[in-house]
C-alpha cells in the first residue's frame, strides 16, 4: 500500500498539471490512470512514415499560453496550421460558397447577448429565435460538429456559462504540435517517474481516519485528499463507497459526452489547391460533420480532416472503419471532388462512448431546472476535489483549459494546507 498526499484520479492535461503542480509545491503525488497512456482525449500515433496524426485534441493558438510554454519546456515544436480562404458549403443538397462557418454567422453573438437563465436545451433556445430553415440547419450542424450531441441533449445555460469564459473565439485553431500533443503528455507522464501510474484504473474509492483508501489493480492507495481529474460521466466507473460521497455515484446521469469520429486523410499532393476550397467545408445533412484542411504551410504535409460530430457521429455508429470511411466519402466528394477517395494513409478513431474518457471532446450539462450540475463539481467536498477542462476558468473545452484548471485546482489544494480552517472554493 503506497500513502501520498494527494492522489489524482485521470491523466489527461488537467490531471497531469494537477500532479507537476502539487508536486512542484511539496506534496507527495501519485496519478492514476485507466488507459495504457496519459492524455485522454490527447493521442499522437506515429504511422511507417514517420508522421505523428492526431487522433485526438490537437489544436492551440498563441493565446493558448500554457500549451504553448509546455510545448517550449519539453522541447518540442509548433507549427502554423493552413487557413486559406475559401468555405464549401453543403447546404440542402447544393454546393455553395460561404464568407464564414456555421457558427461564425451569428450565433456567437446571439447566444452571448442571450437571457442567460434562458431554460432547457440548446434546441430549444434556437427554436425561439424563429431563423429560416436553412439558418437553423446551419447552427445546429456547427454546434453538432464542435459539441458532439445532438443539440436537444444539453443546457443551454450551461453551453452559455462556457462560451461566455472564452478569452477569444478568433483563431483558437492556429498551431498544432508535430511531434504531437499525445506526445507532449507523454513526456509530462514521464517526468513524473513512479508517480506515475498507467492501466490503474481506481475501482472503489472509501473514507477511513480522515483518509481515502482508493482501490485500484492489485494495490490499495491511502491519500489524505483526491483530485478527480476524469470526465463526469465516467463517475460510475468508479463505487464511491463513503455515505457523503455516494451521490457521485448517480451525479454523472446528469452529463453527457460528445460522440465524435476523426478520420485523417494524408495525400501525396493538395488537389484542392487552388479551387474554392480554402480552409473548411461543412454540410447540414448529415449535422455535425465538417472537413478541415490540415496541411503545413509548405503542403509537405497534405492532410484532410473529417470531423464527425453528434448526428454525424451516430450516423457511423456500429459500421466498421471501411464503411464509416464510404459513408464519410460519401458526404465530402461533392464538396471536394472526386480525389479525395484517393488517400495514401487513413488514421480514424471513433470517441463515442469511451469507456474511461466519455467521448470527445467535451463534456456537457443536461438540461436542468433546479440545479446547475457543475456546480457541486466546483467545491471542496472534504478533501475531494475536481479538475478538467470544462471546469476551467478560461478556455473550457480545449486543452489550454484543461491545464488551467489543473493548476487552479492545485492552487486551491495548497492554499488550504496552508490555511485549513479557509474554505477555498
Amino acid at each position: 500500500m503506497r500513502t501520498v498526499d494527494v492522489a489524482v484520479i485521470g491523466a489527461g492535461f488537467a490531471g497531469l498539471t494537477a500532479a507537476h503542480a502539487l508536486r512542484d509545491g511539496g506534496a507527495t503525488v501519485i496519478l492514476l490512470e485507466a488507459q495504457e497512456q496519459p492524455g485522454g482525449r490527447v493521442r499522437t500515433i506515429t504511422r511507417a512514415d514517420g508522421i505523428a496524426y492526431e487522433k485526438g485534441g490537437q489544436f492551440f493558438c498563441r493565446d493558448m499560453t500554457h500549451v504553448c510554454a509546455l510545448v517550449e519546456r519539453f522541447g518540442l515544436t509548433r507549427r502554423d496550421v493552413r487557413k486559406d480562404p475559401g468555405i464549401v458549403a453543403m447546404l440542402d443538397g447544393q454546393r455553395k460558397l460561404l464568407a464564414a462557418d456555421f457558427l461564425e454567422q451569428g450565433f456567437f453573438r446571439m447566444i452571448l447577448e442571450a437571457d442567460p437563465g434562458f431554460p432547457g436545451s440548446l434546441h430549444d433556445w434556437v427554436q425561439s429565435l424563429n431563423l429560416d430553415t436553412q439558418s437553423a440547419a446551419m447552427m445546429r450542424s456547427g454546434c453538432e460538429e464542435v459539441m458532439g450531441r445532438p443539440i436537444e441533449e444539453f443546457s443551454f445555460r450551461s453551453t452559455l456559462e462556457c462560451l461566455s469564459k472564452f478569452e477569444s473565439f478568433e483563431n483558437t485553431m492556429e498551431y498544432c504540435c508535430p511531434e504531437g500533443l499525445g506526445t507532449l503528455a507523454g513526456l509530462m507522464a514521464l517526468a513524473l517517474g513512479a508517480d506515475f501510474r498507467a492501466s490503474a484504473p481506481v475501482s472503489s474509492v472509501d473514507r477511513k481516519d480522515g483518509s481515502f483508501l482508493l482501490a485500484t489493480p492489485g494495490d490499495m492507495i491511502t491519500a489524505r485528499k483526491i483530485v478527480y481529474a476524469a470526465s463526469p460521466v465516467v463517475l460510475r466507473r468508479i463505487a464511491w463507497m463513503a455515505p457523503q460521497d455516494q451521490w457521485l455515484n448517480t451525479h454523472g446521469d446528469l452529463f453527457v459526452a460528445g460522440k465524435m469520429r476523426k478520420i485523417l486523410l494524408r495525400y501525396g499532393s493538395a488537389f484542392w489547391r487552388g479551387s474554392d476550397f480554402g480552409w473548411l467545408g461543412q454540410t447540414d445533412s448529415p449535422p455535425g460533420l465538417s472537413v478541415m484542411d490540415c496541411s503545413d504551410l509548405t503542403d509537405t504535409l497534405c492532410i484532410l480532416t473529417v470531423f464527425c460530430g453528434g448526428t454525424a457521429a451516430m450516423a457511423l455508429d456500429g459500421l466498421s472503419d471501411d464503411a464509416a470511411l464510404a459513408t464519410v466519402m460519401d458526404f465530402i466528394e461533392p464538396m471536394l471532388g472526386p480525389n479525395v477517395r484517393n488517400p495514401l494513409t487513413v488514421v480514424q478513431t471513433d470517441w463515442s462512448d469511451h469507456p474511461w474518457v466519455g467521448g470527445g471532446y467535451a463534456t456537457w450539462a443536461k438540461p436542468w431546472h433546479t440545479a446547475d450540475p457543475w456546480a457541486p463539481l466546483r467545491a471542496s467536498h472534504h478533501g475531494l476535489s475536481f479538475t478538467g477542462s470544462e471546469l476551467a476558468s478560461t478556455y473550457p473545452g480545449f486543452i489550454e483549459g484543461a491545464i488551467r484548471a489543473g493548476h487552479e485546482t492545485a492552487a486551491r489544494i495548497h492554499q488550504q494546507s496552508r490555511d485549513p480552517h479557509r474554505v477555498v472554493r
